[in-house]
């Protein structure tokens, strides 16, 4: 018996179209944010074994330690929520250079994304069922009043 894999890429790259993992989209994102917001320009293609390298790696680590604090849905929900869109980095590196921190708001806004998916995960989910058999009436023509039976009359009477 196989084991589901949980390492099974579920998003797309924002650059390049190909597979990637929760971690590297939404560094991939937090990074195009903050492009824009300085207002340089869109990424190049695979922006992070070029210009962006260190950004891009740190922001990698601090992705993948809110991961493993929080939950993938909770970051991504939280990303892409009104209140992370304003979000251009999610973390820096420590003055060390071993560890990465995570910012302070960033953490409670995840803290609270973990907690608004645990509500909607332990609410009910109604499913509605569809008839067997759906009946469909056709649409009550208008008599002569649609515009094809009247270029149909005009042209009928034109030639007569």
């Amino acid at each position: 018996m196989t084991h589901p894999k949980d390492n099974i890429p579920r998003f797309k790259s924002i650059s390049t179209g190909l597979p990637c993992s929760t971690a590297q989209y939404v560094a991939e994102l937090v990074c195009l944010r903050k492009r824009e917001r300085d207002n340089v320009g869109s990424l190049e293609y695979k922006f992070w074994n070029k210009s962006h390298k260190e950004e891009y790696q740190i922001q990698v680590r601090v992705a993948h330690k809110l991961i493993k604090k929080f939950g993938e849905d909770a970051l991504v929900h939280y990303i892409t929520s009104p209140s992370g869109k304003n979000v251009f980095s999610l973390g820096f590196l420590h003055k060390s250079q071993k560890f990465v921190l995570s910012l302070r708001f960033v953490e409670h806004g995840v803290a609270k994304a973990a907690i608004v998916i645990q509500s909607e995960n332990k609410r009910e989910k109604k499913v509605l069922e569809v008839p067997d058999e759906v009946t469909y009436k056709p649409k009550k023509s208008f008599g002569n009043k649609t515009l094809l039976s009247k270029i149909k009359s005009i042209e009928g009477s034109g030639n007569g």
